[in-house]
């Protein structure tokens, strides 16, 4: 089990589903487990993970706390990237993001890639013949909270 001092709540989504079951076997190495630590005081309610999912070893909620190197922003990408191809391109991209308002969300960093995601459109680019400066515009390392 790693370290998780620096999480706190403000860094979970409004969304998030936290696990109060201490008796689950997979406790010690679930992000939903180990965020139900970082609740302030002043926080009473919100969206949690049930006991009964915890039976059995496989819990359809677990998330494996992982630490990610995120990734945010396309400007970079698509600086040589040629006009014919930049409409095809950026379609791949929100076809495979989820969408218009998903796309603008990876790319104003209001969510993060995953060194998957990552991969992926790396490898859009490439498989379009641009193999120069293949990075994206801001990188942090963070939780894997997707």
């Amino acid at each position: 089990m790693e370290n998780n001092d620096d999480l706190t709540y403000e860094m979970l989504p409004p969304s998030w589903a936290f696990c109060f079951v201490d008796n689950c076997p997979k406790a010690p190495d679930c992000i939903r487990h180990i965020s139900s630590r970082v609740i302030p005081s002043g926080v009473t309610a919100g969206i949690a993970v049930y006991p009964p999912a915890a039976s059995g070893d496989n819990c359809p909620h677990f998330k494996q706390t992982r630490k990610i190197h995120a990734a945010w922003g396309f400007d970079t990408l698509f600086d040589e990237v040629k006009q014919k191809d930049t409409t095809a391109l950026r379609n791949a991209l929100k076809h495979y993001l989820g969408g218009h308002g998903t796309y603008y969300r990876y790319h104003n960093g209001e969510k993060l890639l995953s060194p998957e995601q990552q991969e992926w459109i790396i490898n859009l680019f490439k498989k379009y013949g641009y193999a120069a400066n293949l990075q994206f515009d801001h990188y942090r390392d963070a939780y894997d909270l997707e």
